[in-house]
């Protein structure tokens, strides 16, 4: 079915609009396309576009729209007639449930000149990674996708390990994900990430995997498995058919449980949350009850601990690290990220940060088509509605990407002279991954992105043209390690997320810019006096 097929009424005018700020009343005309929503009046000045894929759920009652959003935005529509807005949400209904996939051939072009394609290309990162170091190795034996679907073409892998062992060890790991290669600490110890071994009840063993995990180690050494399940869910998933290393055939690895919830529970939570920023009206007291009934903090502490352990078995032992859950596409690249964030300054700047989330999380596997389907209010509605509002909720949906970001934002509130790009950056990234105009989230993995390669420029050639509106004036470049607090009073509340919609911050905004420009111009001045002094100077040595 085409797109036009899809839209009952193309155009309405009389429309009136609330929102997205509480206080923003507008009049005018609705057009409805294929690919957004946009609403404009030309007496009030006031014009908005919205992705349809951004709209998470539609709701009417009688001739009034509500339009709730996976950026958390809550608009409402109210129509001339009952008939009118019913027409408008079958629409906009039939609209949102297009395929991505489908969506991307209609409404974006061919993909064939490499200014389109990503700068951060799997040869040059592994490249990068291995950097003259003997003891690695590119491999190419997951050619074509034909060891793990969900893992790139080439991985980087010790190199005393050949590829026989490593196809032995993918079929010893869930969905084949062997072990590999992110980050080699310039101490010497080196972190890695897989999927659960496939123990099972009878306690199996894979003597190739076995090769692979301890080669990494030499002798004397030892290493850590940082599971990101609890000790309970890792027995149960040695009960069907997962589970864990076996000390006694990896003898030199000590297993260490640091459990991190699933993805539904953090949409569960960020439900919550995003519930309690949005009720303006209660009181303090109902407020604090509902920030802590949603456990999302909670859920920002906890990872960020296990991130400071990870980090700190690499820096201060000196051990290297092998993280891994269950399918390990989710809480274990958190804390893969993390920790490099913490320890490697090169991840606080704009490039390092893109090229960070391109390996650890594109190339890596995260399912950002499945997670970001359906956001926090489909996923609220889903549990207190009936059947019928459940149908379009996808039950793979998850917060882990976001949840990285907030902890990203912990760090960069507490160190904020340590990162070259500002919080608006890592806002914008939330919104783009689940609904952009740029492909670089589409899909979820690499093959998906190679054999449906249609979409505008990718997202990082767009940040390089906002470049101004996303570098931090306070950045001072060091190569220092950067140990976040986990104390409960330094975790808050990313305001600039959750509170976007709910309080107008267009002062805080101004005052943030006026502060902002200060700050360039006193970098301005030093570069300036700087010049005149060493000007002075030459011509004072000449005239001796």
């Amino acid at each position: 079915m085409e797109f036009a097929d899809k839209i009952r009424i193309p155009k309405l005018n009389g429309v009136t609009m609330r929102g997205p700020h509480i206080s923003n009343t507008s009049t005018g005309t609705l057009v409805i396309t294929g690919h957004h929503l946009i609403f404009s009046s030309r007496s009030e000045d006031v014009e908005l576009w919205i992705l349809n894929r951004n709209i998470d759920i539609v709701e009417r009652k009688l001739n009034t729209i509500t339009l709730k959003c996976k950026d958390f935005r809550i608009i409402v529509f109210d129509m001339p007639y009952i008939e009118q807005a019913t027409s408008v949400a079958a629409s906009i209904e039939s609209l949102i449930m297009t395929d991505e996939t489908d969506y991307l051939h209609h409404n974006m072009f061919s993909n064939k000149n490499n200014e389109y394609r990503s700068p951060f290309d799997v040869k040059s990162q592994c490249e990068q990674l291995v950097a003259g170091d003997s003891m690695w190795r590119i491999s190419q034996v997951n050619k074509s996708y034909r060891v793990c679907s969900t893992y790139p073409e080439l991985t980087v892998v010790p190199s005393n390990v050949d590829d026989t062992m490593l196809i032995a060890s993918a079929k010893f790991r869930q969905n084949g994900r062997f072990p590999v290669l992110c980050y080699r600490h310039e101490k010497g110890s080196v972190l890695m990430r897989s999927s659960q071994p496939l123990v099972g009840s009878s306690s199996k063993r894979c003597k190739q995997d076995e090769r692979v995990i301890n080669s990494v180690l030499g002798p004397g050494k030892r290493g850590y498995i940082i599971d990101t399940r609890s000790v309970a869910n890792a027995t149960n998933a040695k009960a069907r058919g997962g589970g864990f290393e076996m000390e006694a055939h990896y003898p030199q690895w000590r297993r260490v449980n640091s459990a991190l919830e699933r993805h539904n529970v953090l949409l569960d939570s960020l439900s919550k949350i995003v519930e309690a920023c949005n009720d303006t009206t209660c009181t303090i007291e109902r407020w604090l009850n509902k920030l802590n009934g949603s456990e999302w903090l909670s859920h920002v502490k906890d990872t960020l601990n296990a991130a400071c352990l990870v980090a700190q078995c690499l820096n201060k032992e000196r051990a290297s690290v092998l993280v891994h859950g269950s399918e390990s596409t989710d809480a274990t690249l958190v804390l893969i990220s993390l920790t490099q964030l913490i320890l490697n300054p090169e991840c606080r700047t704009i490039v390092g940060f893109e090229s960070l989330i391109e390996r650890e999380w594109l190339q890596a596997g995260h399912p950002f088509e499945t997670r970001h389907k359906s956001g926090c209010y489909n996923a609220a509605r889903s549990k207190v509605s009936s059947s019928s509002s459940s149908k379009i909720f996808h039950h793979g949906s998850g917060a882990t990407f976001l949840l990285f970001l907030d902890c990203t934002w912990q760090i960069h509130n507490q160190f904020p002279c340590c990162f070259q790009f500002s919080t608006n950056f890592l806002s914008s990234l939330v919104d783009h991954s689940y609904c952009s105009d740029f492909s670089t989230f589409y899909g979820n993995c690499e093959a998906d992105r190679k054999n449906n390669p249609c979409g505008k420029p990718n997202l990082w050639s767009h940040f390089d043209q906002k470049i101004d509106e996303i570098i931090n004036p306070l950045y001072l470049h060091t190569n220092n390690v950067i140990w976040p607090s986990v104390a409960p009073f330094s975790i808050e509340l990313w305001r600039d997320m959750y509170l976007r919609w709910s309080i107008d911050q267009t002062h805080q905004k101004k005052y943030k810019k006026s502060i902002d420009d200060l700050i360039k111009r006193n970098k301005e001045l030093k570069i300036l006096a700087t010049k005149l002094r060493n000007e002075t100077q030459e011509s004072g040595n000449k005239s001796t």
